[in-house]
């Protein structure tokens, strides 16, 4: 009885067949069935820790929210279940449009470095407090990949498996998927932009406690992508419909990769409206540099395609040292008022933001 169920669980066949006389059909079989691929990319996508930290770090941040808000303001602000239930909904919904362009395309990973990619990424958030940026945390990876061809190792040498691993890294797949997430990104700021801004309390430099407002908004992105496949189920493709990055008669199966990416930031004299704005302009920015990346390494073929990596990572850095910089050295907005309350926030749309009750006032 279990040898039978066991014959049961082998991957079986399915063909389509080119019918004779027919132009632009073609031949592909699939290994395993697409049942067993779909049940490959879910079991990739459950299996990532990435998505569960960024959710956890979320969830962490919105409920110490609440906590200070009972405590200075008397009241909650902050709200948990029903934002995150429709930033997850946002980002399947733009994560679906994100995965058609890479299976389409072609964008072939293993799972070797979507672990890789997602321990760097926890890694960097271990680091910079919810840090986790896939698009940088790819570009880092990118970064160390280009670097690693330029190295000569001999056998032996402990380091050697490290490198090696570096130099197989499917660069041009990676560096179109950090495309797609920073446009991914680019789009969810903008769409999400009203629910991004909370109040909060903080002490000054002189012991004072001074107004602030908080940018918490953070995402984890589903994308599919192809995966070189596991234990032998995989799609193979034959003739012209193979995309663009596979190799004919390359098999490969389905994996879905979480794309976590955000903001998290307190100011005290910066307006978060400005900052969002200004975010989106140079986030245009680093897709059109990763797009420019991606156009020079595949259609020329040329390794200086992925300088866009180093180049994507210090601009962000640059951006973000300016920010915390000219907030630290402004006056802030919203300090000790003698008279009256001092409004640190109104939501747009509501009643206060109608009658014309601006912060500040």
């Amino acid at each position: 009885m279990a040898q039978a169920r066991l014959l049961a669980l082998r991957p079986t066949a399915v063909h389509t067949v080119k019918k004779k006389g027919t132009h632009g059909m073609h031949h592909w079989t699939v290994s395993g069935g697409w049942g067993a691929i779909i049940l490959v990319a879910i079991i990739a996508f459950l299996c990532n820790p990435l998505h569960y930290v960024a959710t956890a770090l979320v969830l962490w941040d919105l409920i110490r929210n609440i906590k200070n808000e009972r405590i200075w303001f008397g009241i909650r602000v902050t709200r948990i279940i029903q934002p995150v239930i429709l930033r997850y909904i946002k980002a399947s919904a733009v994560g679906l449009a994100g995965s058609v362009v890479l299976v389409l395309l072609g964008a072939v990973v293993s799972w070797q470095t979507v672990l890789f990619v997602a321990v760097l990424s926890i890694a960097l958030g271990l680091i910079r407090s919810r840090f986790l940026s896939t698009p940088t945390a790819i570009s880092i990876a990118l970064s160390c990949s280009l670097v690693s061809k330029y190295i000569n190792i001999s056998e032996g040498v402990w380091y050697a498996r490290i490198i090696s691993f570096l130099q197989t890294f499917e660069m041009r797949s990676w560096l179109l998927i950090a495309l797609v997430a920073c446009l991914s990104e680019l789009f969810l700021q903008w769409w999400n932009e009203r629910d991004a801004v909370f109040p909060a309390l903080v002490t000054s430099k002189r012991g004072r406690r001074i107004g602030a407002l908080k940018i918490q908004l953070g995402f984890s992105v589903p994308l599919v992508v192809w995966m070189t496949p596991v234990q032998g189920v995989s799609i193979t493709f034959h003739g012209g419909l193979k995309p663009w990055l596979v190799a004919v008669d390359h098999p490969v199966a389905l994996c879905v990769v979480p794309a976590v990416f955000g903001m998290h930031a307190l100011f005290t004299a910066l307006r978060p409206e400005r900052v969002m704005r200004q975010f989106r302009r140079w986030n245009l920015l680093q897709a059109a540099i990763l797009a420019t990346g991606f156009a020079v390494a595949h259609w020329f073929r040329a390794d200086a395609g992925y300088v866009a990596a180093p180049i994507f990572v210090v601009l962000m850095e640059i951006v973000r040292s300016v920010w915390r910089r000219v907030d630290e050295s402004s006056e802030p907005a919203y300090a000790p008022a003698s008279r009256g309350v001092m409004v640190l926030y109104t939501i747009q749309g509501s009643l206060s933001h109608k009658l014309g009750i601006l912060p500040g006032k």
